[in-house]
């Protein structure tokens, strides 16, 4: 499940991180970790409606949303540009539709860059040559790819069961394990830190844990399933919430990896 695509986000943006804070709250948390300086210029990178950005806004950075889909930014600039000035500086953002793999920006432009829940999604070896071009030297990437959490193994269930139906439109290729660390330093990076961290938020039930997982990039295989494995799908996630879900799905549990990278 690599590069799904703006459609697909343009498609779920009016629907993301709405039913619980899952994006924004680990958004927080990243910009926490990292703790920028207040003016500091940062690009975040696959910025959707605004999680990181809001965060890094709340810290007195200077901040270039950018954004593969114009329905998300179209989103975060409606929020961020509305909320109260006294709250955000809202007069140090910027936004720009961008491709991770081919960013329209200058080389050595930015101090720091932070992106949430996108490097894992991407050709991540094209991204990363990108984001080491366009960071100072002495500059920092600090991101979150999904991590364990103490769901009782459910996200793994989950994961087996979109295996399944992926082969139903075309193979599963196998990849051998690659870790950040090796990643980053293939692009020129240096790996120098990370940690976990964890979100529980009550949820209505199956039904509504499955409208969540709908509501972000996990939809792609929902929307490449012909019927009836649209609907076939469905009643797979739901029976593996009611059956093997800690709480039966009545709580969103996941957790994230928080990686820090400099450019030497």
């Amino acid at each position: 499940m690599t590069d799904l695509g703006a459609d697909l986000f343009n498609r779920v943006a009016a629907d993301y991180d709405r039913s619980v804070p899952f994006f924004a709250t680990f958004g927080r948390r990243l910009v926490d970790w990292i703790s920028p300086n207040p003016g500091t210029h940062v690009l975040d990178l696959g910025a959707g409606r605004g999680a990181v950005t809001a965060a890094l806004l709340a810290a007195d950075c200077s901040v270039l949303a950018g954004d593969a889909s114009p329905a998300m930014l179209d989103f975060l600039r409606e929020t961020l540009l509305t909320t109260d000035t006294r709250t955000l500086n809202t007069r140090t953002l910027n936004t720009r539709i961008l491709d991770a793999h081919h960013l329209d920006l200058p080389d050595s432009s930015f101090d720091l860059i932070l992106s949430g829940f996108l490097l894992h999604i991407l050709d991540t070896d094209k991204a990363f040559t990108e984001i080491a071009r366009v960071l100072k030297p002495g500059g920092v990437l600090a991101f979150s790819v999904p991590g364990h959490s103490t769901d009782g193994g459910w996200w793994a269930t989950y994961g087996r069961i979109v295996d399944d139906f992926t082969r139903r439109i075309r193979d599963v290729p196998h990849h051998e394990p690659v870790t950040w660390p090796e990643r980053a330093d293939r692009a020129g990076l240096r790996h120098v830190d990370q940690t976990t961290t964890e979100v529980s938020f009550p949820i209505d039930g199956p039904e509504a844990h499955w409208s969540w997982l709908m509501s972000h990039g996990n939809r792609w295989l929902h929307d490449a399933l012909p019927e009836p494995d649209r609907t076939a799908f469905r009643d797979h996630v739901l029976r593996s919430l009611r059956e093997h879900h800690p709480t039966n799905g009545t709580t969103l549990i996941a957790g994230a990896e928080f990686h820090r990278v400099i450019k030497p």
